[in-house]
C-alpha cells in the first residue's frame, strides 16, 4: 500500500518515531490551518503513532491560528497515552511559542509543547521519557 501523499508535510519513521517535516514556510490561514489539521491526524492516525515530532526545519513564521492543529494532535496523542515534541524552530517560531507559552524557557515548564533542539535530540527526548515512565 502506498504511504499517503501530504500537500504540508514530509513523514517518515526514526527509531519508533513519527517524525512530521512541516513544508510550509508561514503557518497562517484559516484554509492552510485547516488543512494542516487533517493531515496531521491522518498522519498520526495510520498507523496509529505514540510518539510524534514535529519538524519546524522550513517554517519562518507562525500566526497564532497555527496553535490549533498542534493542540488537537497534543491532545488526540494525549487520549491514546502519545507524547509529541517540537523541534528546529528558528529563532522567530521559538519566540512566538514562548510569548504565548506553548514552550516553556525552564526544565520546571508546565507548557503544552516539549521541544528539541533538532530530531535527534526530539526523539530521544520522547524515548528517554517513555522508558522513564516504565
Amino acid at each position: 500500500m502506498p504511504d499517503p501523499q501530504y500537500h504540508h508535510l514530509k513523514g517518515r519513521t526514526e527509531q519508533g518515531v513519527l517524525v512530521l517535516t512541516i513544508t510550509e514556510p508561514q503557518l497562517q490561514g484559516d484554509t492552510l490551518v485547516e488543512a494542516l489539521r487533517r493531515e496531521l491526524r491522518t498522519a498520526v492516525g495510520e498507523p496509529a503513532a505514540q510518539k510524534v515530532v514535529l519538524d519546524f526545519q522550513l517554517v519562518r513564521s507562525v500566526a497564532s491560528e497555527a496553535f490549533r492543529p498542534l493542540l488537537s494532535l497534543r491532545r488526540k496523542l494525549g487520549e491514546t497515552g502519545g507524547r509529541m515534541a517540537l523541534c528546529n524552530l528558528s529563532p522567530v517560531v521559538a519566540k512566538t511559542f514562548q510569548v504565548t507559552r506553548m514552550v516553556g524557557t525552564g526544565r520546571s515548564s508546565t507548557s503544552p509543547f516539549e521541544t528539541g533542539s533538532d530530531v535527534p535530540a526530539a526523539i530521544a527526548l520522547l524515548n528517554k521519557s517513555a522508558t522513564e515512565k516504565q
